[in-house]
């Protein structure tokens, strides 16, 4: 059988999204589990990382016979998700981990162009780019994930993780010519709806101002 979850509301998109990842890979979760995590890194995918809830994590499954569901509403989608191999579940996890290190190097590099008001929609579409280079990497790409997630694994201060300092280095290898442009015509498009936007509020004005009584 499986077993629900109480939960909130995600308090935006960003941690709804991360809050999907989760309970794709069919991990419990609850209010206080949510609230200790974000509290103790910001970051909910590093629950992928710690091993002593991973375990709890079996030891629930095990318990209940079968995938932990997060409410009733996902009863249809669980037991879809339990034919599933198990090695698509191992696939799933090791991308979420390197997501919960890269998306923050990724998010930090892009932060350094000083794109104003357009980063968001910049951000977003190198982050779909990230996301299918994970799917399908090099050979030399392999090794290099394969080596952060080992260096991430032990319990070192940040300025030794050298691996991870190369993450931009990756980053700018990993994007191709046809990547660099979609970023190019993502920041175009949004500059220029911002621009719209501001002549749509100036018309507005000015016809507000137009009307008002002499």
């Amino acid at each position: 059988m499986t077993r629900p979850v109480s939960l909130q509301k995600p308090p935006n998109e960003t941690v709804t999204a991360t809050f999907c990842s989760l309970t794709t890979l069919g991990v419990p979760m609850n209010d206080e589990i949510l609230a200790q995590q974000l509290a103790k890194t910001g970051n909910l995918l590093d629950l992928l990382n710690d091993e002593a809830w991973v375990r709890e994590t079996e030891a629930i499954e095990a318990e209940c016979g079968g995938q932990v569901e997060a409410g009733l509403g996902l009863k249809a989608y669980v037991e879809q998700l339990a034919t599933v191999p198990s090695a698509a579940f191992r696939q799933q996890r090791r991308q979420v981990q390197l997501l919960s290190i890269l998306l923050p190097e990724l998010k930090a590099w892009l932060q350094s162009w000083e794109l104003g008001r357009i980063f968001e929609a910049v951000y977003i579409e190198a982050q779909r780019q990230l996301f299918e280079h994970l799917q399908r990497p090099t050979p030399e790409q392999v090794i290099w994930l394969d080596s952060l997630l080992a260096e991430d694994s032990r319990q070192i201060s940040p300025e030794q993780k050298t691996v991870r300092s190369q993450a931009i280095v990756m980053l700018v290898q990993m994007f191709t010519e046809d990547d660099w442009q979609a970023l190019a015509q993502t920041a175009a498009e949004e500059t220029a709806r911002g621009i719209l936007q501001v002549r749509h509020r100036q018309l507005h004005q000015q016809a507000r101002q137009t009307q008002r009584p002499g």
